[in-house]
Parts: C-alpha cells; structure tokens; sequence
C-alpha cells in the first residue's frame, strides 16, 4: 500500500456479476431539509471549503438556508408561458395575470401566499 492517500480507500470494484454488489444504505431523515442540511454537511462543505468557496463567491449556507421558504424568479421574452406556467401551479388564476398575445406582463409581479389577493407595485417590494 502507498502512502498517497492514507486512510481513503479506492471503491470496490466487480467486474464478474456474480460477485455481491455492495447495497447503498439509506438514511430516514425527519423532513426533506433535513436531508439536504446532512447531505450539505457531509458532502458538499468540505469541498467548499477545501476550495476557500465561502471566501471568494458566495458566503457558506447554514440551518436557515435550507429553512426558508423557496424563491423562484421566471424570466423570458414575451410570450412564452411564464404567466400560464405560475398559473398552472396555483391552480388559478393571481393579480396581475393577463395573457395575451402581445406583451401583458411587463412589470414586476411577486406572486406570494396570503389570506387575499392583493397587488403591491413591485417597485414598493424593492425599497424598504
């Protein structure tokens, strides 16, 4: 054995199929993020920091990263479905939805979940 490498071991390899395959074994987490904040820890951390990611891109995520709720930002030229896309996934119809064949859309909408329906001009969502 030589030393380049001490203590990390090459992964088997079978080239015959009657040899046992080595099963991957699955971990139960509570919910989704708490498998992705193992999965973060474990595998992709590391390597961050390993490649100092956290001091030259982007800070390192924590708890709270994986927390929050989802944003999603749809950008595209006119008429191509991302209006009908948001609508398919609430199931209906939102303020400020207009389809048409010429440019309806031309502002910003936040599309987020309340009790009513409401329009906030997104110019008014940008300053606080």
């Amino acid at each position: 054995p030589s030393k380049a490498g001490a203590g990390l071991e090459p992964p088997p390899v079978f080239t015959d199929s009657r040899m046992p395959k080595k099963e991957p074994v699955a971990e139960i987490f509570e919910s989704v993020s708490d498998g992705l904040k193992q999965l973060y820890r474990s595998k992709i951390r590391p390597i961050e920091e390993a490649y100092k990611f956290g001091e030259f891109y982007s800070p390192y995520m924590n708890d709270s990263d994986f927390d929050a709720k989802p944003m999603v930002l749809l950008l595209g030229q006119y008429s191509v479905g991302k209006t009908s896309f948001i609508k398919y996934l609430l199931g209906r119809d939102f303020p400020g939805a207009h389809i048409g064949p010429e440019p309806t859309t031309d502002r910003f909408i936040a599309v987020m979940h309340g009790q009513e329906d409401k329009t906030t001009p997104g110019n008014a969502l940008a300053v606080s």
